[in-house]
């Protein structure tokens, strides 16, 4: 085969690539127009960036404190741990201010600190709860995302309560997850 043969075929298939994520994108947007919008994603990463700075500066973390936060159209899930009650109320208020934040939902808990063995073991729960719903073919992944901590699965998204209730089924049967906590907000049906 020739060289210009070569580059001739290595174009077509860019191109067809091209029209292909391009299409993909128009259908997308036609048959889920509730998905993410590209200003709610930034919304969303200056609110989790803005939040764990100011938790880092407001509580000066102490060494048994573990703070993750993850934002869904300006919902706010705190999970985690820390130490007292008292902090963890704090860390609720001080998320609670911040532009664009409309609600929290902080799952922060006060048990015993985990160590590194046990976060890699939700992490990977997470990718086998992630790869499930990747897979099913009854269930748009985009409308959601997933954190799990301690084993339980927190649900983040913005779908029907029917498509919610196909994942959260899903999950329910992925070996590991203790519980499932939805932290959704729901399409209303027409």
């Amino acid at each position: 085969m020739s060289h210009t043969h070569s580059i001739e075929k290595t174009t077509l298939v860019i191109l067809l690539g091209i029209v292909y994520l391009a299409l993909s994108a128009c259908a997308t947007s036609m048959k889920a127009p509730e998905i993410r919008t590209p200003g709610t994603v930034v919304d969303d990463a200056f609110i989790q960036q803005r939040a764990a700075k100011l938790l880092k500066e407001e509580l000066h973390h102490e060494k048994d404190e573990r703070i993750r936060v993850t934002v869904y159209k300006g919902i706010v899930l705190l999970t985690g741990q820390i130490t007292t009650e008292e902090r963890k109320l704090t860390a609720t208020e001080v998320v609670e201010n911040i532009e664009h934040v409309r609600a929290v939902q902080n799952e922060l808990t006060t048990d015993d600190f985990r160590g590194v063995v046990e976060r890699a073991r939700d992490s990977y729960l997470a990718s086998t709860v992630r790869a499930k719903l990747l897979t099913a073919e009854d269930v748009d992944f985009d409308k959601f995302n997933i954190v799990i901590d301690r084993g339980n699965a927190y649900l983040m998204g913005y779908a029907t309560v029917e498509e919610a209730d196909r994942a959260t089924e899903i999950i329910r049967n992925v070996r590991g997850v203790k519980a499932v906590i939805k932290v959704m907000e729901y399409v209303e049906q027409n």
